[in-house]
């Protein structure tokens, strides 16, 4: 009796000391990140490149194991490894892209289908929250310009460069040089006629040459 007593006190004492060893370990790597990164200064860029593709690859740990369950034999476990990797959003598209099952059409347009969700639902939410930002005049501070500087950038404001990062986004018939132009025409633009620029697209939702736009208009 004494040595079952014994062995049965060991046991509980092992069963907690592991216990507590895993909440440290979970705390240490809660907080593991932010150790690391308060250890690396701003210009040892390989450092900072080695702490992001660390997180990278264990953050997407678990999507490659859905993706592999995803294409294996076992129906049951395919058809709730779908569901899951459905519901996380973009976590699951580079995973999925990574490992598409191109020997089999079925599968092969079913996950572009299922990527191509998945990031038609990221744009509705950035087109969402770029558009409420058109609304939005607050002023940006500038860079931090030291010595002479031959022309001073222009200020923006949120509604200003919502404006440009929506252009970027949906002007899908300009290339990067009328991107460009456009972006330094609306910016050479006095405050009042950004606004009334903002208001015309808001209005029509239409992308228009804002320098056929000004020689029409005689401001070239």
């Amino acid at each position: 009796m004494y040595n079952i007593g014994v062995l049965l006190l060991l046991v509980l004492v092992s069963l907690s000391a592991c216990k507590d060893s895993n909440n440290s370990e979970g705390k240490m790597d809660n907080e593991n990140i932010s150790s690391r990164l308060r250890q690396i200064k701003p210009l040892e860029i390989e450092k900072l490149d080695s702490l992001s593709n660390e997180i990278v690859i264990n953050s997407r740990e678990d999507s490659k194991q859905l993706v592999k369950i995803l294409h294996s034999e076992n129906k049951d476990e395919v058809k709730k490894a779908s569901m899951v990797l459905q519901s996380m959003g973009d976590l699951a598209i580079t995973p999925l892209m990574d490992s598409l099952d191109r020997n089999n059409p079925d599968n092969y347009a079913w996950e572009m289908d299922i990527i191509l969700s998945l990031q038609l639902k990221n744009r509705t939410k950035i087109i969402k929250e770029i558009n409420s930002m058109l609304l939005d005049t607050r002023t940006l501070k500038g860079p931090d310009l030291k010595g002479v500087v031959e022309e001073k950038p222009v200020q923006r404001r949120i509604c200003d460069q919502a404006y440009l990062m929506l252009r970027k986004l949906l002007a899908l018939q300009e290339d990067e040089e009328s991107l460009m132009t456009n972006e330094r025409l609306f910016l050479d633009m006095m405050v009042k006629q950004r606004d009334e620029e903002i208001q015309r697209l808001k209005t029509s939702g239409e992308w228009i040459s804002l320098s056929e736009k000004m020689m029409d208009e005689g401001e070239f």
